[in-house]
């Protein structure tokens, strides 16, 4: 079970993964206790559902900042997660996260559904395409949007490149932000197209973070690596949304972390000793809160903690899917491997390297679950001529 008490540790975790991105996570994380407070979630393991229930993964998509301007009504998730399910032709067991990072890792216990212990990326990443089910050039569906003012769209059979210009078009005429519900997947096919245990992660890593002391080691109690700590000299931002951290480290050396939703490279006199996928986090040296990429400023004193990635991202056939090419900086991934660890983690911290549980080879797509070719594009969806007109997310 997830109590209110719970909610600190989950929310300090999940911005950890967030990995500078991931969205402000303050609202859903006072949404959350407001929940919590009426009765607790269950919270399950895999290992635990029978081998044919039924997970949808939920979150939110587009500009999750926006989610402290326009507040959710919360019945949004559930209406996306009601739309999957009725346009797939089956019945929803529990829910999980579409990521461990930032305000999704949080956002899937707002449900009042019992919540997976899995994710689909063990961390925050921007697009459809880099979520652990996503393909390249592979149809899949169907994906479920509402936003604030209840309009939903259904996507079905679209690959991801297709999926996220659909994404943007519909975003940019709700108003910024939807709730956005996954196809389902049956829990026999979760150790091999989700990140297992991600949320557990997420808990153990904020419950480390709420009790460190002021300035203790923070890399090393996290089971990470230290890649420098200095102060922040520089900070450029480019009209694309890419950018640039600059900063001067106590022993001399020159670092610079590249960034754009979340921070991706980071660079030690021109020499890269830290890549995406691992989790690279820059946190506030006194306190030890992380610091988004939209926050960072020059005169910052920060520590630059690298947290390995899941071990899924570093399978051969997956590691290109959020590799740095990925992301348009074309360099070779430099991750954290066994032994790369400053110190051992104490109880309650992440491993040096976060391998979860084994992985076998993929299955495909939506393997499974009814397929729903008999059905016209819309059949059996509500009507939604009820609602008011009104701005979107």
């Amino acid at each position: 079970m997830i109590t209110e008490q719970d909610v600190a540790a989950l929310d300090s975790g999940c911005v950890l993964l967030g990995s500078g991105g991931g969205g402000p996570s303050a609202t859903m994380a006072t949404l959350l206790r407001q929940r919590l407070r009426a009765a607790p979630v269950p919270f399950l393991a895999v290992a635990d559902l029978p081998r044919d229930a039924v997970v949808v993964p939920i979150g939110f998509i587009g500009s999750t900042g926006l989610l402290d301007e326009k507040l959710p009504s919360g019945g949004e998730p559930n209406e996306a997660i009601e739309v999957v399910a009725r346009w797939s032709g089956v019945r929803v067991d529990a829910v999980m996260s579409l990521e461990a990072g930032g305000v999704n890792g949080l956002a899937a216990f707002c449900c009042g559904r019992p919540v997976v212990d899995a994710d689909l990326m063990g961390r925050a990443f921007p697009r459809l395409g880099h979520m652990s089910t996503s393909r390249a050039n592979v149809a899949a569906g169907p994906y479920a949007m509402v936003d604030a003012a209840g309009r939903t769209t259904v996507m079905d059979r679209c690959d991801p490149d297709a999926g996220e210009r659909m994404i943007r078009g519909a975003l940019a005429a709700s108003g910024g932000w939807a709730a956005f519900a996954h196809w389902p997947i049956r829990a026999v096919d979760l150790p091999g197209q989700a990140i297992v245990g991600s949320l557990s992660r997420a808990l153990a890593l904020g419950r480390t973070m709420l009790s460190l002391p002021g300035r203790a080691p923070r890399a090393a109690a996290l089971g990470g690596r230290l890649a420098g700590t200095g102060r922040v000299v520089e900070v450029n931002r480019s009209p694309s949304g890419r950018g640039t951290v600059t900063v001067l480290d106590h022993g001399g050396a020159v670092l610079r972390v590249e960034m754009e939703n979340e921070y991706q490279v980071v660079f030690r006199d021109g020499v890269a000793v830290a890549t995406t996928p691992d989790v690279l986090c820059l946190l506030e040296s006194r306190t030890g809160a992380p610091i988004a990429c939209h926050k960072i400023r020059p005169g910052h004193r920060v520590e630059v903690v690298q947290l390995a990635s899941p071990a899924l991202w570093r399978r051969p056939n997956r590691l290109a899917q959020v590799s740095p090419a990925a992301f348009g900086i074309e360099i070779p991934p430099c991750l954290m491997e066994d032994g790369d660890a400053d110190d051992p983690a104490p109880a309650g911290g992440g491993p040096s390297r976060w391998d979860g549980p084994p992985h076998g080879d993929d299955p495909p797509i939506g393997d499974g679950l009814p397929q729903r070719d008999d059905l016209p594009i819309g059949d059996g969806l509500p009507q939604r001529d009820d609602l008011p007109d009104g701005e979107g997310r």
